[in-house]
């Protein structure tokens, strides 16, 4: 099948998206006549597709070489960034070279704030190889890498020239991360896009057995919600904070798991904690909450804090949360993303966030944990 190019307003590079396109990925990367490409992979996604596609660039489009970095949320840091920049700058790479992040969120802004760094800024490409990154994380123009007090704190803005999303590299995908991204398609069809629920109901599977054609749905509606908050708004200031929905627990309990639990599984009890919290201010319906909890569940999350997150870790990192500073809040408070029905998004201003007491955000968590979560839980892969 070849690409179809989906057209997204006021959004300046290209998406196409397809199935089984590898030819076609060849022809776009020739068309960008870069003098040499640099393919940056996990070690995962380096032996399923990250050498064959790096050869296969090398002998047909331009010199090629493949950077490799180690798997997962803990290495999604400066010091990695440093690493491949030295590696790269050994392979002599020059401006016209083409940075291609091949693999998940953690790649892609990995491999963001490499393209942005080097040469003060060189051309990126996206071949994303997870739902989460086809449909949420390559759009983004923001490319960061976490700090020790949290995800995301260090980094800046690099618009990709071009993603190129081929939904057969998610038949080797794991079921975890195939769930993952689901949390992230139930939050833009709760906060965004609720035409997209109840075809969405239908369509979930807890086993995460998903054919191409319900895919390509998912991510086109996906992307067509991520555009309609961003079009005026490319830098998620405004409007496109909207976006951060679910994620003031959700990072928290990324981070607090060391990994474990995967972001958009974290993102997906995020929602269901903002749901409840919104409730108990007042603004929600005991529905909206059933709503959330019964979508996340359908999706094969479990809909609780996991015990593979430290709570007391969770608490802490919540008031670390990187939306701080958008409103002016009380002492104790912190601004969250918040609904009063599905695609009614509470304002304070113009801004898409509320104040929440942060007592009332970890009585709620506390309240949303699994049996078992607490300091120096084990952590497990889910």
């Amino acid at each position: 099948m070849e690409f179809t190019l989906i057209a997204m307003e006021n959004v300046a590079f290209g998406y196409r998206l397809g199935t089984d396109c590898t030819e076609d990925i060849l022809a776009r990367l020739a068309s960008h006549d870069a003098s040499s490409y640099l393919v940056v992979a996990d070690t995962t996604v380096a032996g399923l597709y990250g050498h064959d596609l790096t050869a296969r660039i090398d002998k047909q489009v331009a010199p090629a070489h493949l950077l490799i970095h180690k798997v997962g949320e803990p290495h999604k840091s400066l010091s990695t960034v440093e690493a491949l920049a030295h590696q790269a700058l050994e392979q002599g790479i020059d401006r016209r070279a083409v940075v291609l992040a091949l693999g998940g969120g953690v790649t892609g802004n990995i491999a963001g704030l490499l393209a942005a760094l080097l040469f003060r800024g060189v051309r990126l490409v996206h071949v994303p190889t997870t739902v989460l990154a086809m449909l949420d994380s390559v759009l983004s123009l923001k490319q960061a890498v976490n700090a020790t007090t949290g995800k995301n704190m260090i980094g800046t803005f690099h618009a990709p020239v071009e993603v190129l999303a081929d939904t057969a590299m998610l038949r080797t995908l794991p079921a975890r991360e195939v769930r993952s991204g689901m949390g992230e398609v139930i939050k833009n069809a709760l906060a965004i896009r609720p035409s997209m629920l109840d075809r969405l109901g239908g369509s979930l599977r807890a086993d995460a057995a998903y054919d191409d054609e319900t895919l390509q749905w998912i991510i086109f509606e996906s992307l067509a919600a991520k555009a309609l908050v961003t079009a005026a708004d490319m830098h998620e200031r405004r409007s496109g904070l909207v976006l951060e929905y679910g994620h003031t627990t959700g990072h928290a309990i990324e981070h607090a798991s060391r990994g474990a639990v995967a972001h958009g599984a974290g993102v997906a009890v995020g929602m269901i904690v903002a749901a409840e919290v919104s409730r108990r201010l007042g603004h929600a319906q005991t529905d909206l909450v059933s709503l959330h909890r019964e979508l996340v569940a359908a999706a094969g999350v479990h809909p609780a804090v996991p015990a593979d997150a430290d709570i007391t870790l969770v608490k802490e990192r919540i008031a670390y949360d990187n939306k701080r500073g958008y409103l002016d809040t009380r002492p104790r408070h912190t601004p969250m993303v918040l609904l009063k029905a599905p695609g009614q998004v509470l304002h304070t201003g113009v801004l898409p966030l509320v104040p929440v007491p942060l007592a009332l955000l970890e009585e709620v968590v506390d309240e949303t944990t699994a049996p078992g979560a607490g300091p120096a839980a084990e952590t497990t892969a889910a």
